[in-house]
């Protein structure tokens, strides 16, 4: 998903999608470059999924009910949307917080995604999945994951609200924030929600980034 490249092969070879789940997520310690020159975190949470799921797009509105998922995190609560730094190059890397800035980029995605996509029918919803113990958080967060690890959620109590927002008839509405099967706000601390233009802002960079149309 970092690999723009290897997101246009794939998307290639595709001949039929219903429902797109993006779930990759990276922790990098360092800041980290892909080889197109872009910070890690944020191509695979932000530009690889965006450009996939335009790359789809036709693949998708063909679909009798499409639906996109991004899974997000709840730690984006803790971050307001950085348009005028994306890709973490000002200030000290803290891999915890590009992690928790990428996951805010997501959130921020989704209204926009699902108006983008609305004439073509195809729904796309956010949505986070609490903590579950997964192998990733093991890795990544060893010491979280020692304090926590009696109160972590299963895989598959994580996926449960994924799975329903992929299939669930009727379908949810678009455009939202989900977590356990309910609509949550996308912001719940002072000083997190975007300033005028911010949104705009980071959408031109991202479409420029990714090379949409």
């Amino acid at each position: 998903m970092s690999s723009l490249e290897s997101v246009r092969r794939f998307a290639a070879e595709i001949d039929r999608v219903d429902v797109l789940v993006h779930n990759a997520g990276v922790l990098p310690q360092e800041r980290t470059v892909t080889v197109e020159g872009l910070e890690l975190t944020f191509a695979t949470h932000v530009l690889g999924p965006l450009l996939m799921t335009d790359l789809l797009r036709s693949r998708l509105a063909a679909s009798a009910d499409p639906r996109v998922v991004l899974v997000s995190s709840g730690g984006m609560y803790t971050q307001r949307l950085r348009a005028d730094d994306p890709e973490y190059r000002e200030g000290t890397y803290k891999s915890a917080t590009a992690y928790a800035r990428t996951k805010r980029m997501q959130v921020t995605l989704v209204p926009l995604l699902a108006e983008r996509y609305a004439a073509e029918g195809i729904a796309v919803h956010g949505m986070h999945p609490g903590w579950a113990d997964t192998p990733g958080v093991a890795g990544s967060l060893p010491g979280f994951h020692r304090l926590t690890s009696a109160f972590l959620r299963t895989a598959e109590e994580g996926a449960d609200t994924v799975v329903w927002l992929a299939a669930t008839s009727p379908a949810p509405r678009a455009g939202r924030f989900w977590h356990d099967r309910r609509e949550r706000p996308a912001h719940l601390l002072p000083g997190t929600a975007e300033k005028p233009g911010d949104v705009a802002a980071f959408w031109r960079y991202c479409a420029g980034a990714a090379g949409l149309r």
